[in-house]
């Protein structure tokens, strides 16, 4: 238990931010005394750069990597920009695959390389959020010998739908296709290692594992060549030039270090309150669907409620007042004030107007506090239910 609770409210929005985890905070806070830039000759600069490398070597050991294949950048989203981006920048008249379900930090890199001359392609996904692997299948096999990037989020950030990477992997490469994933959601909740899923590109951050904002990485196998997004120096060797972040790193390696050696012992007590969230909804609100609920392989944190007739303003607003923190889904879009794109990839478009109310839960979170949570939403989503009526 690292997290320091506040009795008065509730935190089930793990998957926009984990708080940032007291061992990791005692990890970095070792070296604050050593923030310096790891660029420079001294002897000072070479204890950060030498800090920094430590925390390359534990991310790479951790993903079943090499060392060298790890870049940090300062985040998911900047590492997603980085493998898309530069994947088709490198190369003339290429291709690239994207899920309809992908994090905007994908759609829009894939927009952006379509303005450029990529062609993109959308691959579809069936009403649980699982990729059409046929269909990828097919399309991949109608044009040969153009440059090919496959990206697919491993694990959904809204729905917590799990692809299934393995098989993904296989028929890309068996049609010299490269894959991409964003594994921001995945890590530390379900098992992720590139020595046994050899994806060609991973991106992760620190913020979702209980690490610090402001920094991720890209894991990038040798030879797979990619296009700088930025210049002006030599730093992570010239990929991602700028002041590199030796603190940060550190807090990015404790976090991942931390996630990845609990998540065997936490994964079967999340399930139990996933299920049990899950069957009250279902059992106390009329017409409510678990978005994903059906598919193959879901992380075990994560639950998306769907809940008829309702407003979603209305019922986060009030789940809010009553010390309630969710999210009606992905943290990156609730400004646009734009219905989520991932749900109605799943093919509702027929069904009654309702709100999406997402919980993702911490290794704190308690029964006690999935209870608290499923009778305040059963009671506010019959309150602004009849409202609306």
């Amino acid at each position: 238990m690292s997290e320091k609770r506040d009795t008065d409210r509730l935190y089930l929005d793990y998957a926009a931010t984990w708080p940032m985890r007291r061992e990791v905070w005692r990890a970095m806070e070792v070296e604050l005394d050593r923030g310096f830039n790891p660029a420079s000759a001294h002897t000072p600069g070479r204890q950060a750069h030498r800090q920094l490398e430590l925390a390359r070597g534990k991310v790479a050991e951790l993903l079943g990597c090499e060392r060298s294949w790890v870049y940090f950048t300062g985040g998911g989203t900047l590492s997603d920009n980085l493998a898309i981006l530069g994947f088709t920048r490198a190369r003339e008249r290429s291709r690239v695959f994207v899920s309809q379900i992908e994090h905007k930090a994908c759609l829009e890199a894939a927009e952006r390389a379509a303005d450029e001359g990529a062609t993109v392609e959308i691959i579809p996904v069936d009403e649980t959020g699982t990729i059409d692997t046929g269909w990828l299948t097919r399309e991949l096999g109608a044009e040969t010998g153009r440059p090919t990037l496959v990206s697919v989020m491993w694990a959904n950030n809204e729905i917590g739908t799990v692809q299934p990477m393995d098989e993904i992997v296989a028929l890309a490469h068996e049609r010299d296709a490269l894959v991409h994933t964003d594994a921001v959601q995945a890590l530390g909740k379900i098992d992720v290692d590139m020595s046994r899923t050899p994806v060609d590109l991973l991106s992760g951050t620190a913020h979702k594992l209980g690490g610090p904002v402001g920094i991720g990485f890209l894991a990038c196998r040798t030879g797979v060549e990619l296009e700088p997004l930025s210049y002006g120096g030599g730093q992570e060797r010239s990929m991602w030039p700028g002041t590199q972040n030796p603190l940060g790193a550190t807090g990015l390696a404790a976090a991942l270090e931390l996630a990845i050696g609990e998540r065997e012992a936490v994964s079967s007590r999340w399930i139990e309150l996933r299920d049990h969230l899950e069957a009250r909804v279902l059992d106390e609100i009329p017409g409510a669907r678990i978005h994903g609920g059906d598919a193959p392989a879901r992380l075990p944190q994560l639950v998306s409620v769907g809940i008829p007739d309702c407003d979603s303003g209305a019922v986060l607003v009030s789940l809010d007042m009553e010390g309630i923190a969710v999210s009606g889904g992905s943290a990156c879009g609730s400004d646009s004030g734009a219905g989520s794109t991932v749900v109605d990839a799943l093919g509702l478009e027929d069904e009654p107007p309702y709100t999406t109310v997402r919980f993702s839960f911490g290794h704190e979170t308690t029964r006690d506090d999935v209870d608290r949570a499923a009778t305040a939403l059963a009671r506010i989503a019959s309150r602004v239910s009849a409202l609306s009526v």
